[in-house]
């Protein structure tokens, strides 16, 4: 079985020290996986369910666009991938395809809600780690695309 960097996790996903009790229960929940170059990760439009986390390598970030692909960001060390359809359990909303060999730890939806009911705290721990994420992202978003909002236009006065 592969480890896992637990310093690693403290770092870019928990934010403080796990305790042997925390490291017990990732090392049951958690997989450590390796993609190459031009692996897809993820695939869009196919069902969610499972978070990467990815500890090294980049990523592409890939939307379909009338049968073309469109590559909407590229992500490295510390990114979090497949989160949105992990936490509402839909499909994929873009391909994920490693743009140079990737390291991620992967959990599973049913991995955390079994944490949610042994262990709590690591469970509690990896939801705000995944929010924390999300809001990043859509703040990042928000500042990109308000350059391209005429005003008045698509916003409506405050």
């Amino acid at each position: 079985m592969s480890t896992i960097n637990f310093k690693w996790l403290e770092k870019h996903v928990f934010q403080r020290e796990l305790s042997a009790q925390d490291r017990k229960s990732l090392r049951t929940a958690m997989r450590k996986q390796r993609f190459s170059s031009g692996d897809t990760i993820i695939m869009e439009k196919e069902q969610g369910g499972e978070l990467y986390l990815l500890k090294s390598g980049r990523v592409d970030v890939l939307l379909d666009v009338s049968g073309e692909k469109v590559k909407l960001s590229d992500l490295g060390e510390g990114a979090q991938l497949g989160d949105m359809s992990f936490i509402d359990d839909t499909q994929a909303s873009a391909t994920i395809v490693a743009r140079e060999d990737c390291e991620v730890y992967r959990i599973t939806r049913d991995d955390l809600s079994r944490m949610f009911v042994y262990h709590q705290s690591v469970a509690r721990d990896l939801t705000f780690s995944i929010m924390r994420n999300m809001s990043r992202n859509l703040r990042r978003m928000n500042h990109q695309s308000a350059p391209h909002l005429k005003a008045g236009s698509e916003l409506q006065k405050a």
